[in-house]
C-alpha cells in the first residue's frame, strides 16, 4: 500500500458512496486506494484495486482458474478464508477430461504419478462390514478404462482433493502467483465499472476493487448470496456426517481391494473411501438425518467406525468430523454483471457420480479463455454470456445423473432389507458387533429365500454400472448445444452416460488423436490457449485462416498429414473430415466449426466472429 502522502488525489468525478478514490498515477489499472473519512478526517476502511481479476476460493476450481489466467499473462488475486490449504478432502476422483485440463496446466503427469490409478481399475464392494460378509461386487473401470486408452492419454485418477489442491497451489507459485490465506470475504457487489469485495483479515477490513470477480467459494458461496443469485432445486436431500480417520485395515481388503466399500450392516450403514493405496487414511460417510454433529462425541464416532470395520480390536485415530447437506441445486444464473460463479458456488450435486469437482474445474476451463479474450481486447464482454449458456445445461445434466445414481442405490438397500438413507444414531456404535448373523438379514444359507435374497442383491449391484463405471459418455461426450459454435447439420453425440464415439461435432470436445499416445503430441496438445486452432490437411487453409483472423480473433493453422504434424493415422477420421476438410477449435478444446469436405471455407470468418462476442 502506498503512503497517502505519495498519492496524487483526483477529486473530480471520483467520489461515490462516501468513498474518496485516489490514484497513484499507475494508469487505469494501477494501484488504487480509498478511504471513508470519519469526523476527524481519518479513514476507517481501505479500498485497493488489487488486480483486474479477483478469485474468491482456493479450492480446485479457484486454483485452476488462477493457473489458467496466469498462463495467459494475467495476475489474479486469490483470496481464501482458510489459514492454509490444510483441510479434509471432499472429492477424490479426477476424471479423464479433468486430467486433460490438468495436462494443459502443467500438472497432468504429476497427478497421474502421485494419484492412485490401481483402485480405479478394480471394483466397488458392498459388505456387511470390512471384516464381515460380502454382499455384492461391481467390477469397474477395468474394461471401460482400458478401452479409454485410445480416447485419451489419461484415465481417471483416485486422488484426495487436498492432495490435488497442494499440487495446484505449488503450480500457481511456480507461475509467480500466490494465495492470500486468512482473507474472509464478507460481501461482494457488482458495480458500473467492475466489482468489489469486502474482506476481513487480521481484524482489519478492506474493500478490494477489480474488473472481474470470480466466485469459486463453494456451496455456501458468499459471493453468490451477496449478488442475489438464487439456487434452483432441493437444498437438502439428506444430511451426512463425514468421519476422517486413520486405521490399519488393509488386511480386510485382501482379495477385495476396491475404490469404495459400501457398509450395509443392520446396525451401521455408510461408505468407506480410501485415500491411499496403503489403506490407512479413510473417510466414512454416514447419514445422520436431523441429528446435530455435536450429538456425536469422539467416542461415538470411533465406535461407529469400529462397528463398520467389524471389530473393536483395530485402533482408530480420529482426524476430524464434519457434517454437510446432500443437495441437488444449480444456480439460476452464472453471471451478475462483472461477477461470475464457478464450481460448487453455482452447482451442488450428490456425490454419487464423482462429478462435482470435475464439473467445477471444467467450468473454469470454459470461462478463462473467454475472460482472457475480453481482457485482452479480442472480445466484447457479451462473450461471457455464453459461459452460462454452455455450462449451466452441463451442470443440470450432472445434477440429474447424480440424483439418478442415488435413487438407484436404494434398490440395494431394498434387496438387503435395510432402510435407505436411514439416519445413524449417536449410540449406533454401542453394543456387541454382529457379523455373519443370518438372523439379521437372512442372506446366508442354502434356503430358497436366502438364495433369492442374494440374487436380488447382486442384480441390484449390477444395475449400478452406469454410476460407478465412470462412463466415457458423461466424462468425454458432453457437447454444448448452444453458445460459441456453428452447427454443421450433423447428428449430435449420444447423451447416454456410458456411450462415447469420438466426433468433432461442433460444441463437443475435440477427439484425441496422437501418433505416440502422448498428450503434448496429440490434437488436444496442439490447441492454442489464446487463438482459434484450425486443423486441416491442405495448404489452402492458411489463406482461409488469415482471412478469418481479420474478424478480430487470432487463428492458427495446424496442418497434419504428409508434410505436416503426425497426429496418428486416424486423425482425419476421428475429426470427421476428408482430405480437404477442416475443424476449428476454441482455446478450451471444444469444436467451434467444421467443414467436413471443405465446401464452405468462407463460413469460418463468421464462426471466428462469434469468439469476439458478436451476435
Amino acid at each position: 500500500m502506498l503512503p497517502v502522502s505519495d498519492i496524487a488525489v483526483e477529486t473530480s468525478d471520483k467520489c461515490r458512496d462516501g468513498w474518496l478514490i485516489l490514484h497513484s498515477g499507475g494508469g487505469a489499472h494501477g494501484p488504487m486506494v480509498a478511504w471513508v473519512p470519519d469526523g476527524n478526517g481519518r479513514g476507517n476502511h481501505i479500498m485497493t484495486k488489487a488486480s483486474r481479476v479477483i478469485i474468491v476460493g482456493a479450492g480446485p476450481t479457484g486454483l485452476s482458474a488462477a493457473i489458467l489466467l496466469r498462463q495467459r499473462g494475467h495476475d489474479p488475486v486469490v483470496l481464501d478464508r482458510r489459514p492454509s490449504l490444510k483441510g479434509y478432502p471432499a472429492a477424490h476422483v479426477a476424471n479423464t477430461r479433468t486430467m486433460e485440463i490438468m495436462a494443459e496446466m502443467g500438472v497432468g503427469e504429476r497427478i497421474w504419478n502421485e494419484g492412485d490409478t490401481t483402485a480405479l481399475s478394480s471394483r466397488v464392494v458392498w459388505v456387511e462390514s470390512m471384516a464381515g460378509r460380502e454382499y455384492g461386487v461391481l467390477p469397474i473401470q477395468g474394461a471401460a478404462q482400458d478401452a479409454r486408452g485410445p480416447l485419451s492419454r489419461f484415465r481417471s485418477v483416485n486422488i484426495a482433493q487436498t492432495h490435488m489442491e497442494q499440487i495446484l497451489h505449488e503450480r500457481l507459485i511456480e507461475l509467480g502467483g500466490s494465495v492470500r490465506f486468512g482473507h474472509r470475504v464478507t460481501d461482494a457487489r457488482d458495480t458500473a465499472t467492475g466489482a468489489e469485495v469486502t474482506v476481513e483479515e487480521g481484524g482489519e477490513t478492506q474493500v478490494l476493487d477489480c474488473d472481474w470477480l470470480l466466485g469459486c467459494d463453494g456451496a455456501g458461496s458468499t459471493v453468490r448470496r451477496s449478488v442475489g443469485i438464487e439456487m434452483d432445486g432441493p437444498p437438502s436431500i439428506a444430511r451426512f456426517m463425514t468421519i476422517y480417520f486413520h486405521a490399519d485395515i488393509d488386511r480386510f481388503r485382501e482379495g477385495r481391494r476396491a475404490l469404495l466399500y459400501w457398509i450395509g450392516g443392520a446396525e451401521v450403514r455408510g461408505v468407506f473411501i480410501s485415500f491411499d493405496e496403503a489403506g490407512r487414511t479413510w473417510a466414512m460417510l454416514v447419514p445422520i438425518g436431523d441429528a446435530k454433529i455435536e450429538d456425536f462425541t469422539d467416542k461415538d464416532a470411533t465406535a461407529i467406525i469400529n462397528k463398520a470395520i467389524g471389530t473393536f480390536d483395530v485402533p482408530v485415530e480420529l482426524d476430524a468430523v464434519s457434517s454437510w447437506n446432500m443437495s441437488a441445486q444449480v444456480a439460476t444464473r452464472y453471471r451478475e454483471g462483472h461477477v461470475l460463479l464457478a464450481g460448487d458456488a453455482c452447482h451442488r450435486f450428490p456425490p454419487t457420480g464423482g462429478l462435482g469437482m470435475n464439473t467445477g474445474i471444467q467450468d473454469a476451463h470454459n470461462l478463462v479463455w473467454k475472460l482472457d479474450a475480453v481482457m485482452a481486447g479480442r472480445a466484447a464482454p457479451s462473450l461471457l454470456d455464453s459461459y452460462q449458456q454452455e455450462r449451466r445445461p452441463i451442470a443440470q445434466r450432472n445434477t440429474d445423473q447424480s440424483v439418478k445414481n442415488l435413487m438407484k442405490m436404494a434398490a440395494i438397500d431394498e434387496a438387503l432389507g435395510v432402510p435407505t438413507l436411514a439416519p445413524i444414531a449417536p449410540d449406533a456404535g454401542k453394543g456387541p458387533i454382529r457379523i455373519h448373523d443370518d438372523a439379521v438379514l437372512g442372506i446366508d444359507g442354502d434356503s430358497a429365500e436366502a438364495k433369492a435374497r442374494r440374487a436380488a442383491v447382486q442384480a441390484a449391484v449390477d444395475d449400478q454400472a452406469e454410476h460407478f463405471a465412470q462412463g466415457a459418455g458423461i466424462d468425454l461426450g458432453f457437447a454444448y448445444a448452444e453458445g460459441v459454435l456453428v452447427a454443421d447439420g450433423s447428428a449430435p453425440p449420444s447423451s447416454a452416460p456410458t456411450e462415447y464415439r469420438p466426433d468433432a461435432h461442433p460444441g463437443a470436445r475435440l477427439p484425441f488423436s496422437s501418433a505416440d499416445g502422448g498428450f503434448a503430441t496429440s490434437t488436444l496438445g496442439h490447441v492454442a490457449p489464446d487463438a482459434i486452432t484450425l486443423f486441416a490437411q491442405g495448404d489452402q487453409w492458411q489463406a482461409v485462416a488469415d482471412e478469418a483472423a481479420q474478424a478480430g480473433f487470432p487463428v492458427v493453422l495446424r496442418r497434419f498429414g504428409p508434410g505436416g504434424l503426425d497426429l496418428g493415422p486416424r486423425a482425419g477420421e476421428l475429426l470427421g473430415i476428408g482430405p480437404r476438410g477442416a475443424v476449428a477449435v476454441r482455446p478450451d478444446g471444444h469444436v467451434l466449426w467444421r467443414d467436413a469436405e471443405g465446401r464452405s471455407p468462407e463460413t469460418l470468418t463468421d464462426a471466428v466472429r462469434l469468439c469476439t462476442g458478436a451476435a
